[in-house]
């Protein structure tokens, strides 16, 4: 072999371990940042999963609380009547004429294959009334918004769209109202107000 081609035969294999070498070693590098992301996300799920063993027995209180203060009711329309009770006998104390009632049909959960999910959509069961006001006081409106507002039984107000009619302090409103409870044996005693967790 001649001179030039020991020469040109070093530098192709100086070459040949530069793009060598520098591959396996990005190569490397990347593995260990994927190893090294792998273990940190793994350290904050272990975090996670631990703090969630310590709070078990506060998550177990919460979760009696819940089973204990729920509203159950018979059936959809027990809940809506009772609802509409509520709603009538604030609006009667209030001195407001309601306009228009429709009841709404709970909201359909729809899973990813964009199907209807079967066995219910969420924890509670809900009745939604949508009503009407027209031409009310503020005052009166108010009043009658905080009295229906019951955190304790699961039922309050869920969307509320107020406009002013432009005469003195009245306005046009309309709300929805919602109960949330679990469908099962009616508990008439059992309509919530138990002590917040």
């Amino acid at each position: 072999m001649k001179r030039s081609e020991r020469i040109l035969l070093g530098v192709f294999a100086l070459v040949f371990l530069v793009v060598v070498g520098g591959g396996a070693l990005t190569f490397g590098l990347n593995h260990y940042r994927s190893i090294t992301e792998e273990t940190q996300r793994l350290r904050d799920r272990l975090v996670d999963m631990n703090q969630a063993i310590t709070e078990g027995a506060e998550w177990q209180r919460r979760s009696e609380w819940l089973d204990a203060s729920v509203p159950a009711f018979a059936s959809r329309q027990e809940a809506s009547a009772r609802l509409l009770e509520i709603i009538q006998k604030q609006a009667d104390k209030a001195g407001l004429t309601l306009a228009g009632r429709e009841f709404l049909e709970a909201p359909k959960e729809v899973a990813e294959d964009g199907l209807p999910v079967e066995g219910g959509s969420g924890y509670f069961d809900r009745a939604t009334v949508r009503l009407t006001l027209s031409a009310v006081k503020e005052q009166a409106f108010f009043t009658w918004m905080h009295g229906v507002q019951q955190p304790g039984s699961f039922l309050g107000i869920t969307r509320l769209m107020v406009s002013p009619t432009g005469q003195g302090k009245s306005i046009n409103a309309e709300v929805e109202v919602t109960q949330f409870y679990r469908e099962g044996a009616s508990t008439a005693g059992n309509t919530g107000g138990g002590a917040q967790p």
